[in-house]
């Protein structure tokens, strides 16, 4: 009896042994991968800040001044957002969206004039938006 709780034991210290020794390694392995992913990141971003500075000394030499602009938004994701809005709303899906530096342009056919007070209401009421111009016409049709 004795011999078979002392075997049990040995068998059960040597399964954790096991289990913690795989551990180890798993560990070590994931984080050997989240450092590589750090580099790399911080390489990228060195390198695109190398970019930039020699973008900032063309535009130096050439022109003595550099001036860059923040927007909130970008045109792109100020574009996503407002069609997502306008699919969304029965009547309005066939607007078409255009934007530039926050100016908005809505262009289409719609059943009602109330639709384009929606659509451009939607536009106003989107983040980034600083101006809507609406080209939309009322359809007889639609």
């Amino acid at each position: 009896m004795k011999k078979m709780l002392v075997v049990f034991l040995l068998g059960a210290a040597a399964g954790a042994g096991g289990f913690w020794f795989f551990q180890q390694a798993k560990t070590k392995s994931q984080l050997t991968e989240a450092r590589d992913r750090v580099t790399y990141a911080a390489w990228k971003a060195g390198k695109s800040l190398q970019e930039f500075a020699g973008e900032i000394k063309q535009e130096l030499s050439r022109y003595g001044q550099v001036v860059r602009e923040k927007t909130t938004t970008t045109g792109d994701a100020l574009t996503a957002s407002l069609k997502t809005k306008l699919l969304a709303e029965p009547g309005l899906r066939g607007v078409g969206v255009e934007t530039t530096n926050g100016v908005v342009t809505l262009s289409g056919e719609v059943a009602t004039h109330e639709d384009i007070a929606r659509a451009m209401k939607l536009a106003l009421e989107t983040d980034g938006v600083h101006k809507v111009v609406s080209k939309i016409q009322v359809s007889a049709g639609k």
